[in-house]
């Protein structure tokens, strides 16, 4: 049995030093906070114009197709409110993976990574949807008796066209590579020592933000 002489006092553990939040953490997360919100609110709005105006418009009138467009073609235009719900899902995971951010919850910052993960699959999956959308409408202007042009004149519209065609394929192409390459630097940030460090305590101080 230890005894302590007169005037010694027990040694104290000092408490643990608190992690300070950092800004990029911080500014991260409201700025996908109001991307998010907003995308959130013009999804909400674009479910109920649907809902209320185009679905009863479209079952009074079935719409009509050219009988040489692509079975895939068909099935977009027949299924195209489901990609306003995807689009009003897709922005609430965003708003909740970001709010969960600034509250520093690790659960929040791996769901974050999830969705930027998502984000860069995206980009890509859009500029091979362009590219087959442009190619199938190019496709349908060919077709006979859609069009009621001159050869000549036909001819001379299709090369502008593509000419157009293929400035907007260039031009989508470098902003997804662009944003791939933000969406990336942004995934490494949060998977840096420092910032896991951040959302692995409990004792992190909300008053101080460090870059």
């Amino acid at each position: 049995m230890l005894d302590h002489h007169d005037g010694d006092l027990p040694m104290s553990v000092p408490p643990p030093m608190p992690v300070r939040h950092s800004t990029f953490v911080t500014v991260l997360a409201w700025i996908l906070i109001g991307l998010s919100g907003i995308g959130t609110l013009i999804g909400i709005l674009q479910n109920i114009m649907m809902q209320m105006l185009f679905l009863p418009a479209m079952h009074q009138q079935a719409p009509t197709f050219s009988p040489g467009m692509s079975p895939g073609m068909i099935w977009l235009f027949g299924h195209f409110q489901w990609f306003f719900r995807i689009f009003l899902l897709l922005a609430l995971v965003h708003l909740i993976a970001a709010i969960a951010l600034l509250l520093r919850r690790n659960w929040g910052r791996l769901l974050f990574i999830g969705v930027m993960v998502f984000d860069c699959i995206y980009q890509l999956g859009t500029i091979a949807m362009q590219w087959w959308i442009t190619g199938s409408m190019t496709q349908i202007v060919q077709l006979p008796g859609v069009h009621r042009m001159q050869p000549d004149d036909f001819a001379q519209s299709m090369q502008t066209m593509n000419g157009i065609m293929s400035v907007m394929r260039m031009f989508s192409m470098l902003m997804a590579v662009g944003f791939i390459v933000l969406f990336v630097w942004i995934i490494r940030r949060l998977c840096s020592s420092a910032i896991r460090r951040e959302f692995q305590t409990s004792l992190a101080s909300p008053s101080g933000n460090s870059p």
